[in-house]
């Protein structure tokens, strides 16, 4: 069971990142945004990542806080390498630089919780 859900990981961390690249892929969009707006267009499929890094690296399923904490803090890691992908594809914006710095405290802080809670 638990090589089945590390391909599942592995086959959406595969997917969010094309989608990431790509992500007109499922959803096409009848204006094309530029700028920001493409940005966030490709923040949203960083939740695939997080997902799919969740699945991949997450090993003690007994605990729901520890749960609970590791799929906060890998859901904003994938949010994060969206978001830098989106920065290095469409431009450096002061308001991206900024929500790209809460999130990597978000992320830091739910780390932490997850390390204090683990035992």
């Amino acid at each position: 069971m638990n090589v089945l859900i590390k391909i599942v990981g592995f086959i959406l961390l595969i997917g969010g990142i094309a989608l990431v690249l790509k992500p007109d892929l499922i959803f096409p969009a009848s204006a094309h945004p530029v700028g920001y707006a493409t940005i966030e267009k490709r923040v949203k499929w960083g939740i695939v990542i997080g997902l799919g890094l969740f699945l991949i690296f997450f090993q003690q399923w007994g605990q729901w806080w520890l749960t609970v904490w590791a799929l906060l803090a890998l859901l904003t890691c994938g949010i994060i390498i969206a978001r830098l992908f989106g920065l290095v594809m469409d431009g450096f914006f002061v308001k991206q630089i900024i929500w790209l710095l809460i999130e990597a405290i978000m992320a830091i802080g739910f780390g932490l919780l997850y390390q204090r809670i683990n035992p």
